[in-house]
């Protein structure tokens, strides 16, 4: 069987956009101006205390998110047969457009930043506190929270397909758990997270040794629908 070049050139895309995004996203977390706790007079004056910072963050935060769903929906050509298919496509379609939501709820830190420096603190809390608690805006963070439990899914559909081993929805799981136990920002969730996407790095890396023209060739063609 002749090689898909097509499919080759996906992989490296692929492997390319997982990494690129891992590094990017943990590279917005480390940039995240610190504060103590999660008050909203705490979050606004950490954000427009440090607008520098508080930019480059979001503007990371929100192209890595962006990079890694493409990179998840990239990750679905590794797929060659039916086992665990079914895991992978919907943890990684819920994943990706979590991903995508998230990306764009870091653009309100730029308003964030503006309220802080712009009003009050009391009028800045209270505009900001209002628009959270808009239907619409708890609607928004609930898709991006969908990206967590959806990646696990994701991984699990790997691991029964063979690419991954079943310690990458294991280490996963264990290290979103600590995500959310850790302080708020910091390096303690910055490393977590990473330890969280390791197995993402791992997808990427396979999907450039799944690249080359001899492995391609050599995978039997997909199941037909």
């Amino acid at each position: 069987m002749l090689a898909d070049p097509t499919l080759s050139r996906r992989r490296i895309l692929t492997g390319t956009a997982l990494i690129a995004g891992v590094v990017i996203e943990i590279a917005g977390w480390a940039t995240v101006p610190p504060q103590d706790n999660l008050e909203s007079a705490t979050y606004l004056a950490a954000l427009g205390g440090s607008p520098g910072r508080a930019q480059l963050s979001a503007i990371l935060l929100s192209l890595g998110w962006a990079v890694l769903a493409l990179g998840l929906v990239g990750a679905l050509s590794l797929l060659r047969g039916t086992r665990g298919a079914i895991l992978t496509t919907a943890g990684a379609v819920i994943a990706a457009l979590g991903m995508i939501s998230v990306s764009g709820q870091v653009y309100s830190d730029f308003y964030k930043i503006a309220l802080h420096q712009g009003l009050p603190v009391a009028d800045a809390v209270r505009v900001y506190e209002s628009a959270e608690g808009l239907g619409g805006t708890s609607a928004w963070v609930v898709t991006g929270f969908l990206l967590f439990p959806a990646l696990l899914l994701m991984l699990a559909g790997f691991a029964r397909a063979g690419i991954l081993g079943w310690w990458a929805p294991a280490l996963y799981g264990a290290a979103t758990v600590g995500f959310f136990l850790t302080p708020p920002v910091g390096w303690i969730p910055t490393a977590v997270l990473a330890v969280m996407f390791v197995p993402l790095i791992v997808l990427g890396v396979r999907a450039y040794s799944r690249a080359g023209s001899a492995v391609v060739a050599a995978e039997p063609a997909p199941a037909p629908n």
